[in-house]
């Protein structure tokens, strides 16, 4: 038995095979518009980063699933959360996550938005980071 593709290109009259070759054709491109529509939200989805380190009393905190929002990128929010946020961490006794620190340009401030989840706001450009943060100590 003869594909149905194969079937139409040899008899090229045949409106029935011809009807079947623009169904797979609109199918293909179909999927291929989903695939492509999905692509940007999956890479926007993934995380962009985070550390582990310890405080001046030795205690372990993580970072994880950094995710920028209001603007900011991957690479801004990685930046701040990498080496002011882990530094803030690393130059204080205290077991929390800091709620402010400055960056060189601007001032961050964070709050907790559930057991893990944190959020840190910029407010002069609007722009802002989430991330779970856990400690270990």
């Amino acid at each position: 038995m003869q594909a149905p593709v194969a079937a139409c290109i040899r008899r090229a009259n045949d409106t029935q095979g011809m009807t079947q070759v623009k169904k797979i054709l609109l199918a293909v491109a179909a999927a291929i518009t989903l695939c492509a529509a999905a692509a940007p939200g999956q890479a926007h989805a993934a995380s962009c980063g985070g550390w582990g380190a310890y405080n001046l009393d030795g205690e372990y905190a993580a970072i994880s699933n950094v995710h920028p929002r209001g603007g900011m990128n991957c690479a801004s929010s990685r930046y701040v959360v990498n080496k002011w946020l882990k530094r803030a961490y690393q130059r204080q006794y205290a077991n929390r996550i800091p709620t402010h620190f400055w960056d060189g340009y601007v001032t961050w401030y964070g709050y907790k938005t559930g057991r893990h989840s944190w959020r840190f706001n910029e407010y002069d450009s609007g722009t802002s980071f989430t991330f779970r943060g856990v400690y270990y100590g």
